[in-house]
């Protein structure tokens, strides 16, 4: 059977996941994304349509490192 629910993202979130789609998966996420000061105010935010990779380039946060830590 395919899941055809797009406001869902399957772990594990991938260099490619959008954001937009992986916090709609996981309400969990805005916890983990504050350990990295990532979302919380117009100069740490970002947009639904961003990578995970952008986001953790943009935060100056391996990407490995948050990968992990939202995948955890």
């Amino acid at each position: 059977m395919t899941n055809t629910d797009t406001t869902k993202a399957e772990k594990p979130f991938t260099a490619e996941t959008l954001m937009g789609a992986a916090m709609r998966s996981d309400p969990n996420l805005p916890v983990v994304l504050m350990r990295f000061h990532i979302g919380g105010c117009s100069l740490c935010g970002f947009e639904e349509g961003d990578t995970i990779a952008q986001v953790a380039e943009d935060n100056g946060v391996p990407l490995q490192v948050l990968l992990d830590a939202m995948n955890g």
